[in-house]
């Protein structure tokens, strides 16, 4: 039983993660941190590719996470 609640936990992470950084390098919260501020950072951290690279990562996240939701669901119906 243990088990599945980390399997679990786990399965909230991966969605979570995957929309906060699909989502936060589009958003106010990127544009304005201490990181962005810096000028040797900041048109690097700015830029439309590393934004979307980022967001990519956050789809990547969310699809394992769909992945391993399908996987856990069929582990529930056979145990």
């Amino acid at each position: 039983m243990k088990n599945r609640w980390v399997q679990f936990l786990y399965l909230i992470y991966c969605v979570e993660a995957g929309l906060f950084l699909g989502l936060a390098p589009w958003s106010g919260i990127w544009a304005e941190s201490f990181f962005a501020q810096l000028p040797a950072l900041r048109d690097v951290l700015l830029s439309g590719y590393l934004r979307g690279g980022v967001s990519a990562v956050g789809v990547l996240m969310i699809l394992t996470g769909g992945r391993d939701f399908l996987e856990f669901c069929r582990t529930m119906r056979e145990s």
